[in-house]
C-alpha cells in the first residue's frame, strides 16, 4: 500500500514539473452554449417506458388488491383514489371494481424544466372494458426519485382537448400562482368548488357546462326528495389537499389537474321515522345502515381543466374530465331529531 502512495505522489510531482517547464497555454474547456429553454426532462422512448412501469405497478396493486405494492410508482391523489377502490371492492364482495386504467399514450406532454418537480401528461388510448380515454398525470417530484402516477381522470364523452407541445420540444410547468391564465390554478380549482357549493356563484359563469356537476347536482337533489319522508340529503365540497399540476398548451393556455372533496350527507330530520344508507355508502357503513342522526359518504374527486391563456377571446374554463370515488363514510348518531 505505501509503495502505491509514492509511486502515485512520484506521478503527480512528474506532472507538475512538466507543466512548469512547458510555456504551452493550458487548453481551457469550450463548452456548448447553455441552451435558452431546457430540454425535456424526458424524451419519447422513456416516457414510453416510464408509462409502461407505472402500468405494471398498477397491474400488480390490483392484483393484490394492496395500496402498498400500488405505491411503489402511484402517489398522491392517484393511490387516495385506487386505494378507496380496493376498499369498495371488499366491502361490496367484488361487485363495485376498480376503474379500468390504461397508460398507453395516444398524446404524450412532458415537461421543459430543470426544477423539480418534474411533470408528464398523456392522452391514453381506451382502456380495456371502458370506452373513454384518460387523462394521465405523472410527477417526479426530486431527482432521484421515479415518475409515478399523480392522477388520472376519465375524458367527457365528445371533448374537445387542447393541443399539446410535441414531447421533443417540451411543455412549461405551470406553478399554482401563475397568472398567465384567465385564472391561477389554485383560483380554478377553488372557482369550481365554489360553483358546486353554490349553483349561483359568482365564478359559475367562468365554467363551461361539464357532466361531473351536472351529475352530481342533479344526483343530490334526487337523493334528496326521495328521503324527504325521513330527512334531507346534502352536498358541499371543498378544495383537496394535493396540487394543482398542471402544463402548459401549445396556445398559451393550461391543463390543470386538481383535487376535491365532494360530501354527501343525509341527514335524519323526523323523529320515528326509517332512514338507511344503500349503495356504496351503506356498503361502507357495514352491517349497520340506518341513519340515526346524519351519515356522510366523502369522496375523493379529480377534475382536469382547460384554462385559456389570460389574452385569450373566449376566457371559458371547460372541464376535461373527472374521476371520483368514495373513500369513506362516517356517522354521527348524536345529531338524530328528539323524540316527541
Amino acid at each position: 500500500m505505501r509503495a502505491r502512495r509514492t509511486s502515485a505522489a512520484a506521478g503527480v510531482a512528474l506532472a507538475l514539473a512538466l507543466l512548469a517547464g512547458c510555456s504551452t497555454e493550458v487548453p481551457q474547456p469550450d463548452p456548448d452554449p447553455v441552451a435558452e429553454t431546457p430540454p425535456p426532462a424526458l424524451d419519447e422512448a422513456r416516457f414510453d417506458r416510464v408509462l409502461q412501469e407505472v402500468a405494471e405497478a398498477i397491474s400488480a396493486g390490483d392484483e393484490a388488491r394492496d395500496p402498498e405494492v400500488l405505491s411503489t410508482r402511484v402517489t398522491g391523489p392517484a393511490l387516495d383514489l385506487r386505494s378507496g377502490e380496493y376498499r369498495l371492492a371488499e366491502a361490496t364482495d367484488g361487485e363495485a371494481v376498480p376503474e379500468p386504467i390504461t397508460t398507453a399514450p395516444q398524446v404524450q406532454a412532458v415537461s421543459a424544466t430543470a426544477d423539480f418537480p418534474r411533470i408528464a401528461m398523456a392522452i391514453t388510448e381506451m382502456p380495456e372494458g371502458a370506452n373513454l380515454p384518460l387523462l394521465v398525470t405523472l410527477v417526479q417530484p426530486e431527482p432521484r426519485e421515479q415518475y409515478k402516477l399523480w392522477g388520472w381522470v376519465q375524458l367527457f364523452p365528445g371533448v374537445q382537448t387542447p393541443a399539446l407541445t410535441h414531447p421533443e420540444a417540451g411543455s412549461a410547468v405551470v406553478a399554482p400562482d401563475a397568472d398567465t391564465l384567465v385564472a391561477t390554478p389554485t383560483e380554478v380549482v377553488e372557482r369550481f368548488v365554489a360553483t358546486i357549493n353554490d349553483t349561483g356563484s359568482e365564478f359559475a359563469p367562468q365554467f363551461a357546462a361539464d357532466p361531473y356537476r351536472d351529475s352530481l347536482l342533479s344526483t343530490t337533489a334526487e337523493l334528496d326528495e326521495a328521503v324527504q319522508a325521513a330527512g334531507d340529503a346534502t352536498l358541499s365540497a371543498e378544495v383537496g389537499d394535493d396540487g394543482p399540476v398542471s402544463i402548459a398548451t401549445a396556445d398559451g393556455g393550461a391543463i390543470v389537474m386538481g383535487e376535491l372533496r365532494s360530501e354527501l350527507t343525509f341527514q335524519k330530520t323526523v323523529a320515528g321515522s326509517e332512514l338507511r344508507a344503500g349503495g356504496a355508502i351503506g356498503a361502507l357503513l357495514g352491517d349497520d345502515t340506518e341513519v340515526r342522526g346524519s351519515v356522510t359518504g366523502i369522496s375523493d374527486v379529480l377534475v382536469a381543466f382547460y384554462v385559456p391563456p389570460a389574452d385569450a377571446e373566449d376566457t371559458t374554463i371547460q372541464a376535461l374530465g373527472a374521476t371520483t370515488v368514495l373513500v369513506e363514510v362516517t356517522r354521527d348518531d348524536s345529531s338524530a331529531p328528539a323524540e316527541e
